[in-house]
């Protein structure tokens, strides 16, 4: 029997996402294995160790993806490596973004799985599963939650981006839309979720795709959230999306100096608020291009457009990348790339305060989500970045 592992590095906050493992879902899948997500049910290494010796395995698979495939994939390669060296006696392999890109002493799989297989929900403790905080400014419960994937891979070449490493080049992979559906119904009936995450790395590839799910989501009345790229949205996918439950759409602004706004944006914009879907943007600091002028103009436009949401995140040059393979770095030092670890940007964390304290966007946030919804940004900014009080160690 082969065992696929989630191993625990989950950030500890009740802010946080808890979101099914669908990289590892997809390999348990394709494989007809096991599955343990120790994230989910939030192990230390010894008990993750424990779990997985009273299971018996033939050979345990360890993957090294989080919700995110970069940011939050990077910190699982220390407790990724640390797991594997305790069970060493085993078969033991790793496989995901990190590992791919710059190997492991450990035995690598680069390709875990092929086509687009259904995730084996009933294998995972669905009760754990939680959206996002912002993805319910509503007040709406968090509680339950699942990721769906419609595609794999993105054709876009971004530089800063490790994506393709997963997937060998930019081809993309379409799942079937029946099988889509035929899960997404799966969830809603036998798991009562109604906040899903399209994991897509960009779910608005295809207008005729998008309306065909979407049209067939209609009648759920599901809270999704999706990734889009602002040159590939268009009105009729916007009304798709609305109309099947999408509220969110999380999109890639990364950084905009003065020369970068333009008209077409700017009409973006309008037409995702128009459609009544809120934005999620997301925006980098430190790439390098980036002057003092330029991420202060990023803020500003950010404050400026007063999006529903937003990640600041500081550019690192992650394993998989372009942007990695032209440093020619050799020795990967895994705490460089945490976004809460030493190298945080002072920048980003001022940025964060200022953005979620500007009463323009309170006042904006009280108008659409009322009191609580306010009350959930207060919540959020008393956090620091650090472990919550009383919370366990995953080490």
């Amino acid at each position: 029997m082969t065992l696929i592992v989630n191993p625990n590095n989950r950030l500890r906050t009740n802010l946080a996402a808890i979101e099914p493992p669908l990289w590892s879902g997809l390999t348990s899948s394709y494989l007809h294995a096991d599955i343990l997500d120790a994230e989910a049910l939030d192990l230390t290494l010894d008990e993750t160790e424990q779990r997985i010796r009273e299971l018996h395995p033939e050979s345990v698979i360890i993957v090294v993806m989080g919700n995110n495939p970069s940011v939050s994939s990077t910190p699982k390669m220390p407790v990724a490596e640390a797991l594997a060296e305790r069970i060493e006696d085993l078969d033991v392999s790793l496989t995901g973004i990190h590992p791919i890109a710059v190997g492991s002493r450990f035995k690598v799989i680069k390709t875990p799985f092929h086509g687009c297989p259904d995730m084996p929900f009933d294998l995972l403790p669905m009760d754990r599963y939680r959206a996002h905080n912002w993805h319910c400014f509503d007040g709406s419960p968090r509680m339950p939650y699942a990721s769906v994937y419609t595609s794999l891979g993105c054709p876009f070449d971004c530089y800063y981006c490790p994506i393709h490493t997963l997937y060998n080049g930019r081809r993309v992979r379409f799942r079937p839309v029946d099988n889509i559906l035929r899960e997404i119904d799966t969830l809603v009936t036998k798991y009562k979720v109604r906040n899903i995450k399209f994991w897509d790395e960009l779910f608005s590839l295809k207008e005729d795709r998008v309306t065909a799910i979407c049209s067939g989501l209609k009648g759920y009345k599901l809270n999704i959230w999706a990734y889009a790229r602002l040159d590939t949205i268009t009105e009729k996918m916007l009304k798709a999306m609305k109309d099947g439950g999408i509220t969110w759409l999380g999109c890639g602004f990364e950084n905009m100096d003065d020369g970068k706004v333009t008209a077409g944006i700017e009409g973006v914009i309008k037409g995702i608020r128009d459609a009544g879907i809120n934005i999620a943007a997301n925006f980098m600091f430190g790439l390098p291009e980036d002057t003092p002028k330029s991420v202060r103009a990023t803020l500003d436009f950010a404050k400026k457009h007063l999006f529903e949401y937003v990640n600041f995140y500081v550019a690192r040059p992650y394993p998989g990348s372009q942007w990695y393979a032209d440093l020619k770095l050799k020795d990967v030092e895994w705490e460089d790339f945490n976004q809460y670890g030493k190298n945080r940007l002072p920048f980003r964390d001022m940025a964060f305060k200022e953005y979620f304290t500007n009463p323009d966007y309170l006042s904006m946030m009280e108008l659409k989500f009322g009191e609580q919804g306010v009350n959930q940004i207060h919540t959020m900014l008393s956090w620091d970045g650090h472990n919550d009080k009383g919370a366990k160690s995953v080490i």
